[in-house]
């Protein structure tokens, strides 16, 4: 066990936990990512595991981003530039780990936090309204332009679970009452591991976070429960379950939703 990092196995299966405080949810500064890497280095010589999972030790989200302190601490551009490629290190590390890795999204899944997931083997995506992915705020600096489509990126839109899946950046998406189930029979299967490319244009990728990192995170807008229907961040049966207005004008709680 590592501090604001929980470290478990059971059965061959090792079990990353984000467990960072504050606001927002498990931000990530330039320690983490190093503590991170600690945790990554501790089962490259795990020989006993044969999957790993990344996973948020909070129930609010996987991971919002860059921490707020972080981005006004990289005052340079050569801070950023070496803060990109140490980020860039860490998720290569991940990617070479033998045993295959799974990340499992819960809540927010943004900036970094969406390119930790995405230099995962596999992605498992807890498809609730309160699950956005994508980078809205921050440019890509850990490898993450090449893992996911550039309009993506310039439009800093998020995607649901069930979007993000229709893309291909995510394995499986599934309510959240079926979490629990999805993710014990994902590792029961047999998933090998796959035959992944080298993240491209790199360097072009720390040049342009140097020059721009993007803005600082925010809450996310909130989108009419209609909206979130659509675009599948609500299952027809979970949008029938949203409370209801009790007066004709009268907005019923919970009936808007962070996108």
């Amino acid at each position: 066990m590592q501090s604001e990092i929980g470290l478990t196995t059971d059965r061959g299966i090792a079990t990353i936990w984000l467990a960072f405080p504050g606001d927002p949810v498990n931000a990530i500064d330039l320690a983490r990512l190093n503590r991170l890497g600690a945790a990554l280095d501790t089962l490259s010589r795990a020989l006993f595991v044969d999957q790993i999972v990344i996973r948020s030790a909070k129930p609010s989200g996987f991971s919002a981003g860059l921490h707020p302190n972080c981005v006004r601490s990289l005052a340079h551009p050569s801070d950023r530039a070496a803060f990109s490629r140490r980020g860039q290190a860490v998720l290569a590390k991940l990617a070479a780990l033998r045993p295959v890795t799974i990340s499992f999204i819960e809540g927010p899944c943004l900036g970094v936090g969406f390119e930790l997931a995405l230099a995962c083997d596999y992605r498992l995506c807890v498809a609730g309204f309160s699950n956005s992915l994508g980078f809205p705020f921050e440019r890509p600096c850990f490898g993450g332009s090449s893992r996911v489509p550039r309009a993506m990126i310039e439009s800093r839109r998020t995607l649901s679970g069930r979007e993000a899946r229709a893309l291909g950046l995510v394995d499986r998406a599934f309510c959240e009452r079926r979490a629990k189930v999805e993710l014990q029979t994902f590792l029961d299967e047999s998933h090998p591991k796959p035959r992944r490319l080298e993240p491209r244009a790199l360097a072009e990728e720390t040049r342009a976070f140097a020059e721009d990192p993007g803005r600082e995170w925010r809450p996310l807008p909130d989108i009419e429960p209609e909206i979130a229907l659509a675009r599948g961040f609500l299952t027809p049966l979970e949008f029938e379950q949203l409370p209801k207005p009790t007066l004709p004008h009268e907005p019923a709680i919970g009936r808007r939703i962070a996108a």
